[in-house]
Order: structure tokens, then sequence, then C-alpha cells
């Protein structure tokens, strides 16, 4: 983090992290946001969960500031944020655009954007996993080999060319969400307004406050921006149709008509219900954060965020011991007496299978461990 200064703390009773390093050469990384440690870390998973919890304090540290959990490139000075479904490629598009000369990297993970649309860059590097994933073009490739910078077996920090540095500040201009789907031309579609507030609220890992005018806010800020939806196979196709759409002072430059609207569909929601009669365990590498009145958990590998209300989070809370999905039912029933136990049933089958497929609980049978 090239621009990045390091200043001493007199604060020393409550520090936001502390980093060991183990005698094998893993490390240890222990936040103020969380409940437990998380063990043999190499030196970029550590690296990550450090600036992670930098970048939480700097957003609990300015109340109303919004903290999206997007990609962000200026392209021809226009601020582009890029989000979308876990896993839809948004670390490596932005680290790609950040190679060229008419973009600047702002992020590829958190987004700090004020009440006025206004976003700063933190100066981080963007974090890739490795091994690059096949179909990447050759020059990208030995770009990234000989750009990284703090890296281990599965994850490497890239230098850019292009990236803006600690403290700039610029307007957001669009928001485009990702589909990567096999075998298609990038392609923009059409984005309802709605539908972009609606990204944005479910990507902001700051606190809201009250949930009515944070609403308002991100719906006021959506109106302001371009909205789209990118299409695409192959990154070069995507970067491409990016710049050119981006060139011009006047945005978006479309060459062509928009595609229709696409349904957004939730990457959740084809999870399987789970079996209530097993055992719910807790994945070992999940950090909890609390934010506001919603419960972050953040698998900091993958950067899998998955976030819940006050009851799922009641629920987590109860997973710290080990719980049958029937156990949890019958305690969420005690605390809703009126509330059917066939509805509370479903509804935790549901959460608890979205759980599951995310790879933050497994499901085992047995009997429960005896608590003595």
């Amino acid at each position: 983090m090239p621009d990045w200064e390091i200043a001493a703390s007199g604060d020393t009773d409550t520090p936001a992290t502390v980093l060991r390093r183990d005698e094998g050469g893993t490390f240890q990384f222990q936040s103020w946001w969380s409940d437990r440690p998380l063990t043999k870390l190499g030196p970029a998973g550590v690296t990550c969960g450090a600036v992670a919890d930098i970048l939480q304090g700097y957003l609990d540290s300015r109340p109303g500031i919004f903290g999206f959990h997007c990609g962000a490139v200026q392209v021809n000075g226009h601020l582009v944020a890029f989000t979308g479904p876990y896993r839809a490629g948004k670390t490596t598009l932005v680290a790609r655009l950040g190679t060229e000369p008419d973009c600047a990297l702002f992020c590829d993970d958190i987004l700090p954007v004020d009440e006025n649309g206004v976003a700063t860059a933190l100066g981080v590097q963007p974090r890739l996993r490795l091994p690059l994933p096949e179909g990447l073009s050759g020059a990208f490739e030995n770009h990234v080999a000989a750009n990284l910078t703090v890296s281990d077996e599965r994850y490497g920090f890239l230098k850019l060319p292009h990236q803006a540095s600690l403290g700039a500040r610029a307007p957001l201009a669009a928001m485009i969400v990702l589909c990567r789907q096999d075998g298609r031309r990038a392609r923009f579609h059409e984005l309802s307004t709605a539908d972009a507030a609606g990204f944005l609220i479910r990507q902001n890992i700051a606190d809201p406050g009250d949930a009515g005018s944070h609403y308002d806010r991100v719906a006021a800020m959506a109106e302001n921006l371009v909205c789209l939806t990118l299409v695409y196979s192959d990154l070069e196709d995507a970067v491409s149709l990016i710049r050119e759409t981006f060139e011009a002072a006047g945005i978006p430059r479309l060459k062509a008509p928009l595609a229709p609207a696409l349904p957004l569909s939730d990457p959740d929601a084809d999870a399987p219900p789970a079996d209530l009669s097993l055992r719910v365990v807790r994945a070992s590498d999940v950090v909890t954060r609390q934010i506001g009145e919603d419960m972050f958990l953040w698998q900091m590998a993958d950067r899998n965020f998955f976030r819940l209300n006050a009851v799922g989070g009641a629920i987590w809370t109860l997973l710290e011991q080990d719980q049958t999905g029937t156990c949890i039912v019958r305690a969420l029933h005690d605390a809703f007496p009126t509330t059917p136990v066939e509805m509370i049933g479903r509804d935790v089958a549901m959460l608890l299978g979205q759980m599951k497929q995310r790879g933050l609980v497994t499901m085992e049978p047995g009997p429960l461990p005896n608590p003595t």
C-alpha cells in the first residue's frame, strides 16, 4: 500500500487487529469485530485481514458514509462501480482494467461513498485468487507474474500502473452488475434504478442507521447513476466494451440498443432446504462482524459476505454450540410463540440450506456432543 503512512496510536488497550506469526511460518489473525482468531494464514491472507479491519474502522469512524462491497475503476474520468453475485469475476475485471492507460483502479473490494455520491480511493491494491483462471490473455498473465507484491499459494496483491492514490475523490457515475455466462459476447442490458438500489443496499457493509432514510438515500443516489447489467464470458471482450462505452465525455456511449433487462436471480435462492434433524456445525474460517442491527458472516479467503438480519444473527449465535435445526426451530418458537412453528421451520431450513451452500456451515448426522 505505497501511499499509506503508519502513525503510532496511544490507545493500545483495545487494538482493532492482532497478528501473530506461528513457528511454522503461518500467521494468526484476531479481529476486534470477531469472537475468535483465524489461524494458519499465509502472508496474503493475514494482510487481507489487517486491511479489512482498517477499512472497517475507517467506515465506523465516519457515520453516514456508505461502504459498498464492489470493485470500482475510473474509466476516462468516469467512476464506474462493478458488483454482482458471489464470484462474478469483479476483482479480475477491475484489476485488468487497472492496466489500461485511460483507467485508474479505485478499489476491488470496499468503496466508501459519501451522502453526495462522491467516492474516496483508499489506496489498496487488488487481491487476485491464485492460480489465475484459464482463458486470460498472455499479456495480463505476464503482468500479474511480474507485479505480485504480497502473495502466498492462494492469493496475491497486485501492483498496477494505474491506481488511484490514497484520498483521491470522484463522483460515482455508473453502476454495472456483472453476469458471467459461458459463450456470450459482452453486451449491456438494461437495469432499473430500483434493482440498482437493491444491489447497493445489499452490498453496503457500513452501519446504515435508520432503515427508511437509508433506503431513501440509496435510491436517490441510484437515480443519478448510469445503471447497466453486463453479460460477458471473455475478459478482454468485456474490457473492450467498457472502455468504448465510457470513452466519451457524455456517458454512456452505446453503439447498439441495450438488451432487455435480465431477471436478477438470487444466487442463494436455489439452495435446497436443510434437513433439520442434522447437526449444524459452523465452518472454522468464518469471521462475524456486527454492523448496526445486521450481522455479516465473512470468509476472508474467498471474500464471501453473507448478511443476516437480527433473527438470522440470533440463529448464528445459537450455533456457537452444535445444534440440530430442530433445536433452533424450538428456540425460535419459544421466542416468537405466536408464529406458527411450521413457518419457522421452513424459514430456518431455507436459511441453513443457503449457509450450507456457501460453505458457512456443515450438516452432520449423529447425536449432539455431551456438553459435559
